[in-house]
């Protein structure tokens, strides 16, 4: 078979159904010829073998794996019938478990089902109700079609007559090791009061309990009667003997064909593959499915192809057994939607509910206006009516109670009911007792939009479409309803969530609702728009619509004006289109805008206003701040709290919000989130809405400080969107806003966007309060603070100054704001290379501090640390690291361990112990912070970089060179992500790892970065910035490892020229960069100068340093060498 026939659909004629991949593959086993592939709709997910059996043209359709059973069973011959109008007849064809006993049933047998007993060949066993009497079954098979048990008559004639060719198709699959009989293993029969041992094979069991069985000469029987059919695997002898006696005598236990038997007109047949008993294993199914398909084909062989082509088709077949019943009517309103795609899920669902296990007679399917609710409501109307024809099929749009007579008026005539008898009598409860009533047969009733409460349920003054719905036996009712609390009055339980479309049901349906399918072939645009469109087919549909009329526009100029201004979005989702799948305005509406995304929700928005008034006053408010992550504590508040909960109820009934798990955070659809906007501009409350908010949110929003820092991160995105629109500009609290989100962003690491914030806050105050008003100085102190994080340096210098002149002149020398000021101004000072000027007004700040404020007061603490901290810039280290270990064992005495304060102080007394040489403290300390600070912080989180950097530098001066450039290439790759190219921090790390680049040998890499860092320095900073002499310094040293000698004489002489210009005689900096200069004069030869040099650097730091010290030892040693070099043995006069 290697070149495929293809077939048209039409020209099959038999339905093989098959429950498990074993018996789909036995089946194809027993196919003469096997056929192409045939494409069929969207809304069939079955996939079909195609072939020829003999002379008949056969279908082949297996369950879905993992999915047996009767509803599944139904289901697919459901989709097989539909999808393959011309089907004749169905085989429900595969294993099953034999009841011994009255028939010598054995493993490897076959059970045809035939008529027996009254009953139709199968039985439903395990469907019915419970009585006081104990269960009885209810409901009724139909019998296998008449020319099917035609050919079972003639199929038994000739095993009678001995000629079957039942083992002759056997030997056709036993090139497949598994369908050979002796793979099987031994057909072993246990007494039926005898239970397993053990777990998998019997080996365990007592071969005793073996029911003694005579040899058999036929390999093969097939036997005729009932098969009984259930939801659960039959595995206790005990329950199946009972069964069988109670049904008069079944054959075999299987799980699928009652799900067949009303619906799909077939014959089952079953091969044997264990007793239905506890002993129950898959060792025979594959040589059982073999044997059930070989009996399939033998029946086919006996029925002649011409009789299958006279008979009736599968429906038409159905119709003929319904005739009893009164010919189906069909109200749908709109024709089906040749564009509808997916939801197979939901339809499934359905299926299985209502038809197929009988849950329930009334069902809703819930969900956001838009989602597609009525779409997929459309569609199973439709695979109803071809599914199930027997079932009438009615629609009420629940949009008044005119909508409801106009429905009522339109199934009263189709059902010619008699009005004339009843001319006084309401035409809403003629047509809901005539459906309620036998006579009317079987239908489905689907109630779409179903969303406004009094409406459905009426009022104290008058009564709701509800009251006027039908109840039968006979009788199935689907609402649609946005709102939750509706659904639950009218189904109870029994409701389905629609959500989005998946990607790739949104892709189809636009694909199926685009003129011009080449737009599609931009597949990153398209994914794009859909996401844009939050995968919303009414949205989707709406923007199709749009681009079919724009002939000459591209995804591309619709997504721009999907993202342009405000106006722009509106006209969009306000745009109206014509949709013959939808209700137009004529047609039970009076608006003129029903198919717009908008006006969908509009309607809603003024239900919720009339509803619950609350709730629409959080709906305005959450329409000016951000549509994700809405935690309940910035809402407004409500009183008392239950009302609150109430409220925020409704909006989620509406699928407006949906509640992340068990927190208390919300996100809003972001289409609704725009068209809420919509809403509160159409009623002209926007602006004073978005006012409100920013007031609200600004006496909520919380201050900087550890504590607050969750609530912080999750407030923060909505203030942004507040602050983000131009409402409310010449608010105070706007600014006041600006001052907490500045001040956040800075904790955050945002240092560019705290600038912004703090600045808007600034200029503000600035013109609008006196010069010495708390609030101007205060939002122009966390500036400059702003400043320094974010490297402007000098700007921070000259607005601290100025903060400093005005509170000296205003306020007392303890006055703690005069001192933070002074303190902030220090830090300054320290950060600008005014490192004398830093350390005499931080030395003031502490001397306040400890006279005025206890041993342990946190401004204290941090005016210490400070202090100390300028004290590692000035060389002090001695005073530094004494300094700094009275302030970190004070804040291990009062400070949690994960307190950013803490951290801080015990990462500079690390870095005070690397300067002082004691690196071994210095790392073991560093490390700590980092374990706390990655368990804490964000990867990109700058106080968390900090560290990395800190304890890199640290394993360097350890000589733990490739841990160094593992943790500094980390943090460079990281600032690299999140920070500007000329970001002060982003350079440190560069410079940094330069340096260890260095120190590992790769000389290249480290002057090539030094070269960038120098570079970007020398044109941010001045001259005499420490930072810019740093990288200056670091060059030249790399450059003389290099062999750049010249080059490294040139740059260290600038650096020793500035520094001892601005630099005490003995800063170490000033000395380091000395001691530097005098190690290239060596290496170019120019010894003298290096020893001159160089005996003024040991001279200073033997002044300074302890005997120990590693820069001591190191200018000693260089000294040492430099007097080989010229001789000398002594030093030099």
């Amino acid at each position: 078979m290697t070149s495929r026939r293809r077939l048209r659909r039409e020209e099959y004629t038999v339905g093989w159904v098959c429950a498990i991949p074993v018996e789909l593959a036995a089946a194809q086993k027993m196919l003469d010829e096997e056929h192409d592939y045939l494409e069929h709709d969207g809304y069939d997910s079955n996939l079909y073998t195609l072939g020829r059996v003999g002379g008949h043209n056969v279908v082949l359709a297996c369950l879905p794996a993992g999915q047996t059973g009767i509803g599944s069973a139904s289901a697919i011959a459901t989709q097989l019938k539909t999808t393959f109008k011309w089907v004749r007849f169905g085989l429900m064809v595969g294993i099953g478990g034999g009841v011994p006993g009255q028939h010598d049933i054995r493993l490897g047998d076959v059970v045809v089902s035939q008529p027996y007993q009254g009953h139709c060949g199968v039985i439903q066993y395990d469907f019915g109700k419970t009585t006081p009497t104990g269960f009885e079954r209810t409901g009724f098979l139909n019998s296998p079609p008449q020319l099917l048990l035609n050919g079972v008559s003639r199929m038994q004639a000739n095993h009678i007559l001995q000629r079957s060719r039942l083992s002759e198709y056997v030997t056709q699959a036993q090139d497949i090791p598994s369908f050979i009989r002796d793979n099987a293993g031994p057909d072993v029969l246990y007494q039926s009061s005898y239970n397993h041992v053990g777990a998998g094979s019997c080996e365990n069991c007592n071969f005793n309990m073996v029911v003694d069985r005579l040899p058999r000469q036929k390999e093969i029987e097939v036997h005729y009667g009932t098969i009984a059919s259930g939801n659960q695997v039959m595995r206790d002898a005990k329950t199946r003997d009972e069964i069988s006696k109670e049904l008069g005598g079944v054959l075999c236990f299987e799980m699928e064909a009652a799900g067949l038997m009303n619906n799909f007109p077939c014959l089952v047949i079953r091969g044997i593959c264990d007793y239905s008993d506890s002993h129950k294993n898959k060792n025979w199914q594959p040589y059982s499915a073999l044997t059930a398909a070989a009996c399939a084909k033998e029946l086919l062989s006996v029925i002649p192809p011409a009789d299958v082509a006279k008979a009736r088709t599968v429906e038409d077949t159905i119709r003929a057994t319904s005739d009893h019943s009164p010919s189906a009517q069909y109200n749908i309103p709109f024709l089906r939607n040749r564009r509808f795609v997916g939801r197979s899920v939901v339809l499934e669902d359905l299926k299985q509910r209502l038809f197929v296990n009988k849950e329930c007679q009334k069902i809703a399917i819930v969900g956001l206006g838009g989602i597609g609710k009525t779409q997929v409501a459309l569609e199973f109307a439709y695979q109803v009516k071809e599914g199930w024809p027997e079932y009438s099929i009615f629609w009420i749009p629940a949009l008044s109670m005119e909508s409801l007579e106009q429905a009522y008026g339109d199934i009263a005539r189709r059902s010619n009911l008699p009005r004339s008898a009843e001319a006084k009598k309401d035409m809403k409860e003629l047509v809901k007792e005539y459906l309620s009533n036998e006579t009317a047969g079987k239908w489905l009733l689907v109630v779409d939009n179903a969303d406004d409460m009094d409406l459905l349920l009426g009022t104290e003054d008058s009564k709701g479409i509800a009251d006027y719905l039908p109840q039968s036996e006979n009788g199935l009712t689907l609402f649609t309803s946005r709102y939750q609390e509706v659904a639950v009055s009218l189904a109870v339980s029994d409701i389905i969530e629609v959500g989005e479309m998946n990607r790739q049901e949104a892709a189809g349906f636009l694909e199926k609702s685009l003129v011009r399918k080449q737009l599609l072939n931009d597949k990153e645009t398209t994914n794009e728009l859909l996401e844009e469109l939050t995968y919303l087919p009414l949205a989707i549909a709406q923007a199709a619509a749009y681009l079919n009329r724009n002939k000459n526009m591209s995804f591309i100029d619709y997504l721009k004006l999907q993202r342009n201004t405000a106006q722009d979005i509106i006209n969009l989702l306000s745009y109206e289109f014509y949709d013959t799948t939808r209700y137009e305005s004529t047609q039970y509406r009076k608006d003129k805008t029903a198919n717009a995304t908008a006006r969908t929700w509009l309607v809603s928005f003024d239900q919720i206003q009339v509803l619950d008034s609350k709730a629409a006053d959080l709906l305005s408010f959450m329409s000016c701040i951000e549509y994700k992550a809405i935690p309940r504590s910035i809402l407004p508040s409500i009183q008392p709290d239950e009302q609150m909960t109430r409220a925020i109820g409704t909006l989620c009934a509406y699928s407006f919000l949906e509640r992340r798990g068990n927190e208390e955070i919300y996100d809003m659809h972001r289409l609704v989130h725009l068209s809420t906007r919509i809403w509160i501009e159409k009623h002209n409350i926007f602006i004073g809405t978005a006012e409100e908010a920013i007031r609200h949110v600004s006496k909520v929003f919380p201050y900087a400080e550890f504590a607050n820092q969750p609530l912080q991160r999750i407030m923060l995105i909505h203030a942004l969107r507040l602050l983000g629109g131009k409402q409310g500009e010449e608010l105070a609290e706007r600014y006041t806003l600006c001052l907490k989100v500045g001040l956040c962003l800075r904790e955050e690491g945002r240092t560019q966007e705290a600038v912004e914030q703090l600045e808007e806050s600034y200029k503000w105050r600035k013109r609008n309060l006196a010069e010495d008003h708390p609030d101007r100085l205060a939002s122009q102190f966390e500036l400059t603070d702003a400043y320094l994080w974010d490297g402007q340096i000098k700007k921070a210098v000259e607005l601290l100054e100025r903060t400093v002149a005005v509170r000296e002149r205003t306020l007392a020398e303890e006055h703690p704001d005069l001192l933070d000021s002074q303190y902030g101004l220090a830090i300054a000072y320290r950060w600008d290379g005014q490192i004398e000027k830093a350390v005499k007004l931080a030395e003031h700040v502490v001397s306040v501090r400890e006279r005025t404020l206890s041993e342990e007061h946190p401004n204290r603490l941090e005016s210490q640390y400070n202090l100390g901290n300028i004290y590692i810039w000035d060389g002090q280290i001695k005073k530094a690291v004494k300094l700094l270990e009275h302030v970190v064992a004070a804040r291990e005495r009062t400070l949690a361990e994960d307190h950013p304060n803490r951290l801080a102080s015990q990462l500079d007394l690390a870095v005070a112990y690397r300067s002082d040489g004691q690196v071994k403290k210095a790392v073991k300390l560093l490390e700590h912070v980092v374990t706390v600070r990655e368990r804490t912080l964000a990867e990109d989180h700058p106080n968390r970089l900090a560290s990395q950097h800190g304890l890199a530098t640290a394993y360097q001066s350890d000589g733990q060179i490739k841990k160094a450039i593992e943790l500094l290439e980390h943090v460079d790759n990281v600032r690299k992500r999140v920070l500007a190219e000329d970001h002060p921090s982003r350079i440190d790390s560069q410079f940094a790892l330069a340096s260890v680049y260095r120190s590992d040998g790769q000389i290249k890499k480290a002057v090539k970065l030094l070269e960038h860092v120098v570079a970007a320095r020398e044109r941010m900073l001045a001259e005499d910035h420490p930072n810019r002499l740093g990288s200056q310094h670091g060059l030249a040293i790399a450059y003389q490892s290099d062999g750049q000698i010249k080059k490294a004489i040139e740059l260290l002489e600038h650096v020793v020229t500035v520094r001892e210009k601005t630099l005490a005689e003995d800063n170490p900096d000033r000395l380091g960069s000395q001691h530097s200069l005098a190690s290239v004069y060596q290496s170019d030869g120019q010894i003298k100068k290096a020893i001159g040099l160089l005996e003024h650097v040991v001279t200073a730091r033997e002044r300074t340093l302890a005997e120990d010290h590693p820069d001591r030892l190191r200018s000693q040693l260089e000294l040492a060498d430099v007097y080989q070099s010229d001789g000398q043995y002594q030093p030099s006069d």
